[in-house]
C-alpha cells in the first residue's frame, strides 16, 4: 500500500513537470499586445491631428501676412509670393515654403483669379488631412479645393 502511494506521488510529480503555458499566462499575453497595438493606433492619429494643427497655423500665418501685404499699400494680391513676403518682412525669413509642410509638401501663395482674393496651396496632404482643412477654415474661407494631393484654401 506504501509502494503504491509513492508511485502515485511520483506520477503526480512528473505530470506536474510538463512544460506549458497557463489559459490565464496566454490570455495575459494576448491582452498585453492587443493593448500595444491600440497603443500604435492611438499614436498615429495623435501624429495626424498634429499635422493638421501645425499646418492650419501656418495657414493662419500665411493669410495674415497677405492681408498685411494688402494693408502695406498694394491694391491687390497681384505678384504675392513667399518670398515677396519675407523681402517686406510680412513672413519671417526663417519661413521655408519648400518641402516645410507637415506632410513633406510646398506652401505657395498667389493670386486668385479674382485679384482681389489669395490662394495658399499645400501639396503632399492626404485626401483625409484635406478634409479636416477644409472643415477648419469653413467658416473663414471664401473656397477650398483639393486635387492631386494639392490643398488649396481661398481667402
Amino acid at each position: 500500500m506504501l509502494s503504491s502511494r509513492r508511485e502515485e506521488v511520483r506520477g503526480m510529480r512528473l505530470r506536474s513537470n510538463k512544460s506549458g503555458f497557463t489559459l490565464i499566462e496566454l490570455v495575459l499575453v494576448i491582452s498585453i499586445i492587443a493593448l500595444l497595438i491600440m497603443a500604435v493606433g492611438l499614436t498615429s492619429g495623435i501624429r495626424e491631428n498634429a499635422k493638421v494643427h501645425s499646418a492650419s497655423e501656418s495657414v493662419k500665418s500665411l493669410r495674415t501676412a497677405a492681408e498685411s501685404y494688402i494693408a502695406g499699400g498694394s491694391m491687390t494680391y497681384t505678384g504675392i509670393t513667399v518670398a515677396g513676403l519675407q523681402t517686406s518682412g510680412y513672413l519671417p525669413a526663417a519661413f521655408s515654403a519648400t518641402g516645410s509642410n507637415p506632410w513633406g509638401g510646398n506652401y505657395a501663395i498667389a493670386p486668385n483669379t479674382d485679384a482681389n482674393k489669395v490662394d495658399i496651396s499645400l501639396t503632399g496632404v492626404s485626401v483625409a488631412a484635406a478634409a479636416r482643412l477644409s472643415a477648419l477654415f469653413a467658416n473663414s474661407a471664401a473656397a477650398t479645393g483639393y486635387a492631386s494631393d494639392t490643398w488649396t484654401i481661398t481667402f
